[in-house]
């Protein structure tokens, strides 16, 4: 008996010097993956039509389809999907080249967890050539084995085990991604109800009817409102006995709902039963007396408080690109809406507690967007290149700098 729980703690002891041994081999102090994390907003654009091109709601049940994501467009989307960290993808001939970079916490054993794979489409589905963790490489037919057993604990199951029935053809060319699929609306189905379970949509529920009641009752007998006598009075009252996570994700359902409402989409496009909900009083909301600053600091607020900061600060600057293309120009003001949105949204995300503190005392339109007046606006693409040089110049790096150092300057922000 001795020799036996002897053995059994000499295997354990082993076990667990294998364990270190693979955990200071597969944090690195270099990052496999370098670069700018934040998207650039042609990227996003890209994206959103490569979303928009397969918008499974615009296809009938049993379409055949076939997509070819360009391996730019597919990189995007795995890092927005990802949220953090950094991936990059490149196809060839037959195989795929994933690496992918996570920045940790500064730790003797380093700073980056790395992860590379090379891999191919066989008969049954992906097929893993080489994987590695920082410097520990695990075989391919190993890492499949486990990346399958995890799917199969993992809740997402049944949508995975459906999605491989939908696809019939998934090909690597070099530089393209091709896949041929049949469209299952269940699929969309049970994808709405995994993102948003019936909990979370009572909540998405009940926050709308907050919104309702508080334009209305800032409607009483005018059109026109300012922002921040709306949405003062709902984060106060979301804040009302609630804490941490909870405060926070309240506040997150009022930032949706509310960016949904100014920006005039539906919020039926994510919440079916939502064309069923009451609807305000005709009122527009503005943010320093206007609208259309007011709409683009709450689609960032709720960008950023939901998918995170990076995603709403390209959004944001992609969006005014656009508007120089063949919109309103270029405009800092709204570029300093979008900035300043972000910033709320990050409060939600990582300090709830500080928003219902700063809120606790009031909300002025002047408290959530510094004064832009003198921001200039309305350049087509040929005045913006020639004033600032475009995007990341030295010019418009100035310039966005001046808008950062106002939006610092508020207390809300400090």
């Amino acid at each position: 008996m001795k020799r036996l729980l002897a053995g059994l703690l000499a295997v354990i002891l082993l076990l667990l010097a294998g364990v270190t041994v693979l955990a200071f081999r597969a944090i690195q102090d270099t990052p496999l993956v370098t670069g700018d994390s934040v998207l650039s907003p042609s990227a996003i654009g890209r994206a959103k039509t490569v979303i928009r091109l397969n918008d499974p709601r615009r296809l009938r049940p049993g379409t055949h389809r076939e997509s070819r994501i360009l391996a730019g467009d597919l990189e995007t989307l795995v890092n927005l999907a990802l949220r953090r960290g950094h991936a990059t993808v490149v196809l060839e001939d037959g195989l795929a080249d994933l690496r992918y970079t996570l920045a940790v916490p500064p730790t003797p054993l380093g700073r980056y967890l790395n992860l590379w794979a090379r891999v191919a489409v066989g008969p049954d589905g992906l097929e893993f050539h080489k994987v590695r963790v920082g410097s520990v490489p695990i075989p391919g037919p190993l890492f499949r084995m486990g990346l399958d057993y995890a799917i199969g604990k993992s809740e997402l199951a049944p949508e995975l085990a459906l999605l491989r029935q939908t696809i019939h053809h998934v090909a690597f060319v070099p530089g393209e991604l091709r896949i041929r699929y049949t469209w299952k609306p269940e699929i969309l189905d049970s994808a709405r109800a995994r993102v948003l379970p019936p909990e979370d949509r009572e909540r998405l529920a009940a926050a709308h009817l907050r919104l309702v009641a508080h334009m209305d009752r800032a409607g009483d007998g005018r059109r026109q409102a300012p922002l921040a006598e709306v949405l003062g009075p709902l984060l106060q009252e979301a804040a009302n006995g609630k804490a941490g996570t909870e405060l926070g994700q309240a506040y997150r359902n009022l930032l949706l709902v509310t960016a949904f409402q100014l920006s005039g989409r539906n919020i039926a496009q994510l919440v079916p039963e939502a064309a069923q909900w009451p609807r305000p009083r005709p009122l527009t909301l503005t943010l320093r007396g206007r609208e259309d600053l007011a709409q683009h600091f709450m689609v960032s607020a709720a960008l950023a408080a939901w998918a995170g900061e990076p995603l709403a600060s390209a959004v944001g600057v992609g969006k005014e690109v656009d508007d120089a293309r063949s919109g309103s120009g270029f405009s800092f003001a709204d570029l300093a809406a979008d900035r300043a949105g972000t910033r709320l949204g990050e409060l939600v995300a990582g300090n709830p507690q500080r928003l219902a503190a700063a809120v606790g005392a009031g909300l002025s339109d002047t408290a959530l967007l510094p004064p832009v007046t003198d921001l200039p606006e309305s350049m087509m693409a040929a005045e913006f290149q020639r004033r600032f040089g475009g995007v990341g110049a030295p010019a418009y790096q100035r310039m966005s700098d001046e808008i950062d150092r106002r939006i610092d300057a508020l207390s809300l922000f400090r």
